[in-house]
Parts: structure tokens; sequence; C-alpha cells
């Protein structure tokens, strides 16, 4: 059985290892040495998951399979895109799931659920970036009803070649929160 919800302060141990396994299997490659990208998975620890869960801009989104959380999604409400710099937006900053559980469709129902939200909380759009190179996320996202808007660098220091993010947006219908 498969369940998209809202994380708990009880799911940051799971998140803490879940989201280094996904990224490490995913974007290993992108970093010129071992201390960067042990610098990037910091970023994913138990205690960062748990700051994020307490901080009241942020949401945070698991995806269960038979009670097992085997992904996540972050979204930062009332974000200022990049690229036009309009607010009342949201920014998914991560959508990572383990790698037996991609390709299923909890990614697009992980990010349904964060715009079903920000479409409750009145916000105008959610944004997020991808690495240019990331061709097949990126189709996903297009799919999915977001537009590409522009380009900016990534903000850690990786490989030049994988350093150019596409930002993508998608507008909301406007409801009363």
């Amino acid at each position: 059985m498969v369940k998209i919800r809202r994380a708990r302060v009880d799911d940051a141990k799971a998140l803490g290892v879940i989201g280094p396994a996904a990224y490490a299997a995913a974007y290993h490659y992108l970093w010129s040495d071992c201390v960067a990208l042990a610098q990037q998975l910091d970023t994913f620890s138990t205690s960062a998951f748990l700051i994020l869960l307490r901080r009241t801009d942020t949401r945070l989104w698991v995806a269960e399979v038979s009670g097992v959380v085997v992904g996540f999604l972050t979204m930062t409400v009332e974000s200022r895109n990049p690229i036009t710099h309009e607010g009342r937006g949201a920014e998914i900053s991560r959508i990572y799931l383990l790698p037996g559980s991609q390709k299923s469709g909890l990614g697009f129902r992980l990010l349904s659920a964060a715009v079903e939200h920000a479409n409750e909380l009145g916000l105008t759009h959610v944004w997020l970036d991808v690495m240019a190179s990331a061709v097949n996320a990126r189709n996903a996202y297009l799919r999915w009803g977001f537009s590409e808007i522009g380009s900016k660098e990534f903000s850690r220091q990786v490989k030049l070649e994988y350093s150019q993010m596409i930002v993508l947006r998608m507008g909301l219908r406007i409801c009363a929160p």
C-alpha cells in the first residue's frame, strides 16, 4: 500500500538514511572530491531534517510503501524564484526516492501533494531547479505542467560541466486560504 503524507518529527531518522542514500546513488559523480560530497551529504543528516521539520516556512512530505518511508519532498513556502523574482511562490527544493522506488509514480504523487498544499495556501506558483544535464527529470517536470523560465548556476562547488541549473515554474490557480 502506498501513502503520501506530511512528514513528522519521528520520520527524521528514516529521512536521514534515505536522503544520503538517494542523493549519493543519483549524484555522486557531480563532486570533484570526497570531502565536497561528504559536506553535501551532511545536508541530509537526521539533525538537518529535524531542523527542517521545525521550520515554519518548510513543508516535508514522505512516500510510504507498506509502512516504510522510501522517499520525500521538501518545499519552502513564500519563496521568491530566482529568475522573475516574483513572491508568493513555493520552492520544491528536494524530491528524492530510494533507487528501487524511482519511476513508480511516487515522485509525481509527492509533487501533487505539495502543489495542492501551495494552492490551499493561496500561493501563485511553484518553482524548482534541475540540472541542465538531467534531461529525464526536466522532461518529467515539463510533462507535469512546469515551464522552463531561465537558468542559474548550482549554488555548491560541483564539477563545471554539471553546474548549470534550469529553473522551472508552474502557475497555480488562486484559491483562498
